[in-house]
């Protein structure tokens, strides 16, 4: 087989995968395959200058639309670029399609350069559908869950007069089948991690099963009417109060301490309804995990006595500088039906107790897969690329710092409505809230927090975007239609003053 035909044969394997995005990081070795994607027709290509950003961008392509995108590296390490998002992507259950141009197999092991070892790079993390080269007779590809590794080993000379193919004529790819019905009871519904669309399957269970709900912002419940009395405002707080039997958790694992906790109380029945396959405990007694599919044919029922859970409203205008109340005045100035991004780890903790103040249409999404601050922004960018209305992101300073190369695709995407909002608070400041780190002496918390007096005004001049830096909420009203960057300072001790009142021991009424 030629290598004009091994490359085509490869884009006719990322059409049959249902690939109609890909987002490239071009090198020599890939020249090849850059150019035949770009002389072809029915595909969007969007460029990077690294591989790591164009991960996650295609990572928030997939969250966003739910289908399958591509992103084509090089060969060498810039393949090895990839493994934070394809981790992500692996825990969330997202069609990743990593596409690594290499040096042909006889170089393997040879230590020359350019010669990794690609193949089987991801490990678990991705299943290999291809490592091909123009030696192999075979070069099928076929569907998996999840990310997916295509390894394709060009010699020299590289052909880069490669027709392209219409993606569009592929075939689309098989729809999901119908969950079996069964029959379950719960008496208390923890929710997160849900697309607008899977959100509203839920709600439609949700509202006939009519047992207490629990939900972070990511669920994308809030909007639902038929919902809001069984909304529980509270979230950590509320759950103290709980004593389920049966816990049903729709969608992703849940951020909240009381959910780890689940570790160690066996006893109480877990069900999971999730699209990624994980239950998200350790532990297996007691605990089932479903597929997404049966979100329409289950039968459940509310277990009685309900769980005796208790409502709870944070006293925000008690601490009105605080880093939570900040987040309310933010969550106050994103108008109807704007996209909101939300970062790990205190921003959706603190999100998530704001729900009230989210208006109509606001669709929510977070990196819940391992939970980490790679490549936020660039997700974000991703998540936002199409979207019509307004999209916001709430960032920590320190994933802001993670992701500095995220904002080149800006000026592919024609958006003029992006909204960066960096929470600056010195370093990780979460680390403040763990127990087992309060002890450690000032030298080492240092250390351990990242601490620092950066501002990002520069980082804002850099990409061309507009900057704020503001104490005042009115400042959020009217913003310029623009990207920009809005950098807020939230008071220190008012906000160590809010998770001491808020983290307080729940009393029960008798």
């Amino acid at each position: 087989m030629t290598q004009a035909q091994l490359i085509q044969q490869t884009l006719h394997t990322l059409a049959y995968l249902g690939v109609r995005e890909v987002c490239v990081a071009a090198g020599a070795r890939n020249a090849p395959l850059v150019s035949a994607l770009l002389a072809s027709s029915g595909i969007k290509v969007w460029n990077f200058f690294e591989e790591r950003s164009a991960a996650f961008f295609a990572l928030g392509r997939i969250m966003a639309d739910r289908q399958p995108v591509a992103v084509v590296t090089t060969s060498g390490t810039a393949a090895a670029e990839l493994l934070p998002a394809t981790i992500e992507a692996h825990y969330q259950n997202l069609p990743l399609i990593l596409v690594t141009a290499d040096r042909p197999k006889s170089y393997r092991g040879s230590g020359a350069p350019q010669a990794i070892e690609q193949a089987g790079l991801f490990g678990v993390y991705a299943t290999i559908v291809g490592d091909w080269d123009a030696t192999d007779e075979s070069h099928e590809g076929h569907c998996s869950d999840g990310p997916m590794h295509l390894n394709v080993c060009l010699d020299e000379p590289l052909e880069t007069n490669v027709p392209g193919v219409d993606f569009a004529a592929a075939p689309p790819p098989a729809p999901s089948e119908e969950g079996h019905i069964s029959s379950l009871e719960c008496d208390l519904v923890l929710a997160a991690g849900m697309h607008p669309k899977d959100a509203t399957e839920a709600a439609v269970l949700l509202a006939r099963l009519g047992a207490p709900i629990i939900a972070e912002a990511t669920a994308n419940l809030h909007g639902f009417p038929a919902l809001q009395s069984l909304l529980i405002p509270g979230g950590e707080r509320a759950l103290q109060s709980a004593r389920p039997a049966h816990v049903l958790r729709i969608g992703a694992v849940p951020s909240w301490r009381w959910w780890r906790d689940l570790e160690a109380l066996p006893k109480v029945k877990v069900t999971n309804i999730t699209r990624t396959g994980f239950s998200g405990l350790a532990r297996t007694e007691n605990v089932e995990t479903l597929p997404w599919e049966n979100i329409r044919s289950t039968q459940f029922a509310r277990v009685d006595p309900p769980c005796g859970i208790l409502r709870f409203e944070p006293e925000l205008d008690k601490f009105p500088e605080s880093e939570p109340a900040w987040i309310r005045k933010i969550a106050d100035a994103i108008p109807a039906g704007s996209r909101v991004f939300l970062g790990n780890s205190l921003p959706i903790r603190e999100f998530n107790l704001t729900l009230h103040a989210t208006k109509p249409g606001v669709e929510v999404f977070a990196n819940r897969g391992a939970n980490g601050i790679d490549g936020l922004i660039s997700t974000f960018l991703g998540v936002s690329a199409v979207h019509a209305g307004e999209c916001w992101l709430i960032v920590g300073d320190l994933s802001t710092l993670y992701d500095l190369a995220a904002p080149w695709v800006i000026a592919q995407m024609e958006h003029p409505r992006l909204r960066i909002v960096v929470i600056n608070n010195g370093g990780g400041k979460i680390f403040s809230r763990v127990a087992s780190l309060r002890a450690l002496p000032d030298a080492a918390r240092n250390v351990i927090e990242n601490r620092h007096a950066l501002s990002f005004e520069p980082w804002a001049e850099l990409w061309g975007m507009e900057y704020l830096h503001t104490n005042d909420a009115n400042d959020l009203a009217d913003l310029l239609p623009m990207p920009m960057v809005i950098e807020i300072l939230p008071h220190r001790l008012q906000t160590e003053a809010f998770w001491t009142d808020w983290q307080q021991p729940v009393i029960r009424p008798r």
